[in-house]
């Protein structure tokens, strides 16, 4: 268990940036988990540093209180004020001492569970009322001698039996919120092994989309080479300026749309070189969504499925219009259309790009997304609609 519910682990290289968004949602799952006073539970063994002051603060807190409800008893049972006020100054700051002292051997029996910690929050509580007991009675000895025989102080055991009381209840709250911090601990151990799970696969998709682009590119230059070596020469230096550009943008998940745009302009001018005049891409954006966060490469992937599949089927100049918009339920909507026909999928799974896409589109905007694919006419369209800012941001 984290002691200070602080700190959050640092990315080491900007292969690792989405994992350091991950971290600091696993950090604000330690926030949340900011544990109750006794969070000190699973430490302070022998050696280990003294219990937090957060323990310090309850046990006294709750000593007050029990003081508080002593001193009242004791006066409606007693009817004497001064023995009232001097069994509750010397008994229950004992009390807190020997609470103290039982909350350090708890968690020196961390260990035991069940009937064995139940026994020793007994054996405990039974002799930390006996202990009360004789310290009360040497007081009412020392000090009070005449007390009448018919007055409740009297009663040798009257503090065994109140004491005895106190600790059991207060052992029980002990386990109780020991219990709750213990789950509580559970939930957060979890919910860090989920974000690290899904920080590796971020990672993996992310890793996944710069191999998959440069083995498409990587082809298309070298069948230019034998017929066109300075298209091929051109195409090169404009596949090292997108990739300039694609390793600037790695160190952060999302960039605003407009910088999207910008990579899927970089994509096409590429693409231009290969198919010489037959390609052609128009943007139209909403200014009003420009800002917004989208994760990398999420528009490129659609853009490239349409430049595959619509040169295949249209013999004269393919034209691919990519809009951006907000709706009027502030959602943000982008269509990239192509000329052709929408191909029938072969085979059980996608492709690698729109796989790649929508299970990122399900890690950053769980169920408030959608991505369709749809013939209209003569154009095949592909839309995406995004709800929300994108997790991992």
């Amino acid at each position: 268990m984290n002691r200070h519910f602080h700190g959050r682990p640092v990315a080491a290289s900007w292969r690792t940036a989405l994992g350091e968004r991950c971290d600091r949602i696993s950090a604000g799952y330690r926030r949340l988990a900011d544990l109750p006073p006794f969070a000190a539970a699973d430490g302070a063994t022998d050696g280990a540093p003294s219990p937090p002051i957060s323990f310090w603060r309850a046990n006294a807190a709750a000593w007050i209180f029990i003081a508080f409800f002593g001193l009242v008893s004791r006066l409606a049972a007693f009817n004497d004020v001064a023995l009232t006020v001097a069994l509750t100054l010397v008994l229950d700051p004992i009390g807190f001492l020997l609470t103290s002292a039982a909350y350090k051997l708890y968690l020196q029996r961390t260990q035991h569970r069940g009937a064995v910690i139940a026994a020793w929050a007994l054996a405990c509580s039974v002799l930390g009322g006996i202990l009360q007991m004789v310290i009360a009675n040497a007081l009412k000895d020392g000090l009070f001698p005449d007390i009448p025989v018919g007055n409740m102080a009297a009663n040798d055991a009257v503090p065994a039996v109140f004491y005895t009381a106190v600790f059991l209840g207060w052992s029980l709250a002990y386990f109780w919120i020991r219990a709750a911090v213990d789950a509580r601990s559970e939930r957060v151990r979890r919910s860090e092994a989920q974000a690290a799970a899904t920080r590796a696969e971020l990672q993996r998709l992310r890793l996944q989309l710069d191999p998959h682009f440069l083995f498409n590119a990587l082809n298309t230059v070298a069948a230019e080479i034998p017929d066109n070596p300075d298209s091929a020469l051109e195409m090169t230096h404009r596949i090292a300026a997108y990739l300039r550009y694609s390793l600037d943008q790695q160190t952060r998940p999302v960039c605003p749309l407009t910088d999207e745009i910008e990579a899927v302009r970089a994509f096409v001018r590429i693409q231009e070189l290969r198919f010489e005049g037959r390609l052609r891409c128009v943007v139209e954006m909403d200014p009003a969504v420009r800002a917004v966060a989208v994760p990398h490469l999420i528009v490129q992937g659609l853009v490239e499925n349409a430049v595959k599949h619509g040169l295949r089927s249209s013999a004269e100049m393919l034209e691919i219009r990519v809009t951006a918009r907000r709706t009027a339920d502030d959602a943000v909507v982008i269509e990239v259309v192509n000329p052709g026909r929408l191909a029938p999928r072969v085979g059980d799974r996608p492709g690698v790009g729109l796989a790649n896409t929508r299970r990122r589109l399900e890690l950053h905007y769980p169920a408030r997304h959608e991505l369709s694919l749809s013939q209209e006419d003569d154009l095949v369209m592909a839309r995406l609609l995004l709800r929300g800012d994108a997790c991992f941001a």
